[in-house]
């Protein structure tokens, strides 16, 4: 009993590694015959005194003990790589598949809600909140301009888990990470899986609802099993006769948003909503409304939530992320003011005015805001980049350079290395150093070869070199990579028509 105690303890202090090693210690001992000594006083000695006898009984781990420590295991090994999904800024297009094959280590407090899940924009030019085409007729060398994977804290203050200290909760891929120890029921097998979830009887589990809720969010998280999950619910509902709480509606319309069926989606959450307005809920289904392409629909329900919860910022903030996405810049940024009056802290907040700022001509006061995300201790590559280009646009250039070096220094991931050489190659054109640009741009490149804004800034430089050889290579090769791309195709007739290439 210690030891399921100490596992308990272990999970609610949110040390899930340790927590799952005393389980499977548990469940090891589950499977053998546990030897249990105790004395029976039922002998008695010449002087009619009762003697204790030592006896020695195999008495096997008790079934609901082993059942809760199953449970208990299976929502470790969840809450090991959970990620709130509605936290995260997908656009109505990728909506709610949350890449189950891929996903990001945290989400950036979002410059645009459409590049949530999309490859970074290859431009690298936006404006207001959205991508810029550039300018008509001239050759371009691009610009600097805020990265868009910035880490996104929490946002919101009524969701648990979601705050500013909160560690990434997921990296790579579901199925990777998942944590390969004991089997269901306990063979100390480290590197076995943990459940087979292929041969999961969702009926039989369904008649058992103190382990159905975890056996869920553990096929629907950590195993990335939506269909199996989706038939867990579905089975859950049938047993109950369609009498199923709020809560299983809710998930089965996440399910069915999951795997791309939002009308089907749209009736589960409609009755969900019916029988208890959560956040969530009315979250899923503006989802689903936007899956749909009618984003008015979606902030309806918004709006109609926010009337009975007008400063439930969870919701504030996914109707900024929508009319953002409608490029309705102003309103979005209003929204995200008011966001900042009910949670100061909120750093997705901060961040989007911070931006709005920085394409409003404004770098001082984007500045600002950038330096209250700093004191908040969200330090990533991002935001030092950004800084870094306010900094540069607001006359402090003794600034730029340390900060593009610690961005340098925090970056992780090649996409960060690539925007971050991006950026500074801009820093190194405004300074007028070609040399040090064309080599940022280079460094770019080895990162992300598929950067077709590097490639054709690349190309101008190679025109003012003088190479026209290896100018028509890149812009070839970025024409080829985003062969829609405005100012790729406008570059391409001026260098035929001027240079003849």
């Amino acid at each position: 009993m210690d030891k399921y105690y100490e596992a308990i303890s272990l999970f609610r202090r949110r040390n899930y590694e340790k927590c799952v090693e005393v389980c499977n210690t548990l469940l090891q001992i589950g499977q053998e015959n546990n030897t249990q000594i105790f004395t029976e006083d039922n002998e008695h000695n010449d002087n009619n005194k009762f003697q204790k006898k030592t006896v020695k009984v195999n008495v096997p781990c008790p079934v609901w003990m082993i059942e809760g420590v199953w449970q208990l295991k299976m929502r470790a090994l969840t809450q090991r790589v959970y990620i709130d999904e509605l936290d995260t800024n997908e656009n109505g297009e990728e909506n709610e598949e949350i890449e189950f094959e891929r996903i990001a280590t945290a989400a950036r407090p979002g410059t645009s809600i459409k590049t949530a899940f999309q490859p970074r924009p290859s431009t690298g030019l936006l404006a207001n909140g959205r991508l810029k085409t550039g300018r008509r007729g001239t050759v371009t060398a691009g610009g600097g301009r805020p990265m868009t994977g910035m880490l996104r804290p929490g946002t919101s203050s009524s969701r648990p888990g979601t705050g500013l200290g909160r560690p990434p909760s997921r990296c790579g891929t579901a199925r990777r990470v998942r944590m390969t120890s004991a089997a269901a029921f306990g063979i100390g097998d480290k590197t076995s899986s943990f459940f087979q979830a292929a041969r999961l009887n969702p009926t039989i589990y369904a008649e058992r609802p103190t382990v159905t809720k975890a056996l869920f969010l553990f096929l629907y998280y950590h195993e990335g099993d939506v269909e199996k999950a989706y038939t867990l619910c579905d089975a859950v509902e049938k047993v109950n006769k369609g009498k199923t709480d709020w809560w299983w509606e809710q998930q089965l319309g996440r399910c069915l948003l999951a795997l791309n069926k939002p009308r089907k989606a749209e009736e589960y959450l409609l009755k969900a909503k019916d029988s208890f307005q959560h956040p969530d809920t009315v979250i899923l289904l503006s989802k689903v409304y936007l899956k749909l392409e009618e984003p008015l629909e979606g902030l309806k329900a918004l709006d109609e939530a926010l009337n009975k919860n007008p400063n439930d910022v969870c919701l504030l903030i996914h109707k900024g992320r929508i009319y953002e996405q409608m490029e309705n810049v102003l309103e979005s940024v209003a929204i995200y003011r008011t966001i900042t009056t009910l949670d100061p802290i909120n750093a997705e907040a901060l961040a989007c005015i911070a931006v709005n700022h920085f394409y409003s001509h404004q770098p001082e006061l984007a500045l600002l805001y950038y330096r209250r995300i700093l004191s908040l201790g969200a330090h990533s590559a991002e935001v030092y980049c950004n800084i870094g280009l306010c900094c540069l646009y607001g006359g402090q250039i003794d600034l730029v350079l340390p900060c593009f070096q610690r961005a340098i220094q925090m970056a992780e991931t090649s996409e960060q290395k690539a925007d971050i050489w991006y950026n500074f190659s801009f820093v190194a054109l405004t300074t007028g150093d070609y040399t040090l640009a064309k080599r940022c741009l280079r460094l770019c490149l080895s990162s992300d070869p598929t950067n077709a804004a590097a490639l054709n800034n690349l190309a101008i430089l190679c025109v003012q070199f003088g190479d026209m050889v290896k100018a028509k290579a890149y812009i070839n090769q970025a024409k080829t990579i985003s062969p829609d791309l405005p100012e790729i195709k406008c570059n391409v007739k001026l260098m035929e028509k001027s240079y003849k290439i």
